[in-house]
């Protein structure tokens, strides 16, 4: 009957750790889940119980074996001294049985484990009923869930913010130069080359641009991205002082002229008085 017990109390907070990702807990359409996990959690409270009464049951019977036989023993008085320090009973407390001569006390473990213990097996019945039963709180899953719609939120309103650096006006320090190639160096090159020469992606060291040359126009073509033409947006992955380093860095790749550069495309862009691009009819319209 002990190692029942024992089971019982071993199993009982796995038991409502393996309900938690259970499907059929989770199931909001069939309402007889809550009824049956109601029936188990008092069958097993019952049985829990059950084995408590026997256990007792079973001890005195061995206590009053004991004293016929002129054992020396202390009778504890009830199950709850497990929960007591037990300094009466330490030593005193005979196992039950001899082996060659040799007894062994039943000394009981201290009362800060047997807290600790049963502690553990009160949460996981407390945890499933306030999770899976009366479904007070949310689960994992929906927790998540609920974490990120309030992070797309934060997200949202700090791109709304950052995007205004595209009217600041561009980096030009060495300094700042230098972290804009860092970044370059890091994501850009695939499609861009080593020196902007251009590869998948147009060139950037010539004076023809597919979405604008001005500062502002390369800021936010870094910022948005352009998905049809696969320019990834960097909005998610650089921090907003990444794209203002690197879109001054890419400004300054103009009239560099590396070896290999890729033909132009798009339109001519002057820095005129307004900043606005001009046509060239020359230029490649072509990715």
């Amino acid at each position: 009957m002990k190692k029942v017990l024992a089971l019982l109390l071993v199993f009982a907070p796995a038991f409502a750790q393996a309900m938690q990702g259970s499907e059929l807990v989770q199931n909001d359409n069939d309402p007889t889940v809550n009824y049956l996990i109601v029936i188990c959690a008092l069958l097993a409270l019952v049985l829990l119980l059950m084995a408590i009464q026997i256990r007792n049951m079973v001890r005195l019977l061995d206590e009053k074996a004991q004293v016929e036989s002129g054992k020396i023993f202390v009778r504890r008085t009830t199950w709850l001294d497990l929960f007591r320090r037990g300094s009466e009973t330490q030593n005193t407390v005979l196992a039950g049985h001899e082996v060659d001569g040799i007894t062994e006390f039943d000394n009981p473990p201290p009362a800060w484990f047997n807290w600790l213990f049963y502690g553990t097996i009160a949460f996981a019945a407390c945890y499933m009923l306030y999770y899976h039963v009366f479904k007070i709180g949310d689960l994992q899953i929906a927790e998540y869930n609920n974490q990120m719609k309030s992070a797309e939120v934060v997200v949202a309103k700090a791109q709304d913010k950052a995007i205004t650096l595209a009217n600041e006006p561009r980096y030009t320090t060495e300094d700042k130069l230098t972290l804009g190639k860092v970044v370059f160096k890091t994501n850009c090159v695939v499609c861009h080359g080593p020196d902007g020469q251009g590869l998948v992606g147009p060139n950037l060291t010539d004076e023809y641009w597919l979405h604008g040359g001005s500062y502002p126009e390369i800021f936010k073509t870094i910022f948005n991205g352009v998905p049809d033409k696969g320019m990834l947006s960097w909005k998610k992955s650089l921090k907003p002082e990444e794209i203002r380093e690197v879109a001054s860095y890419v400004y300054t790749l103009r009239g560099t002229n590396p070896p290999n550069p890729k033909a132009p495309q798009g339109v001519k862009y002057s820095e005129n008085a307004t900043n606005a691009p001009v046509k060239d009819s020359t230029a490649s319209k072509a990715l």
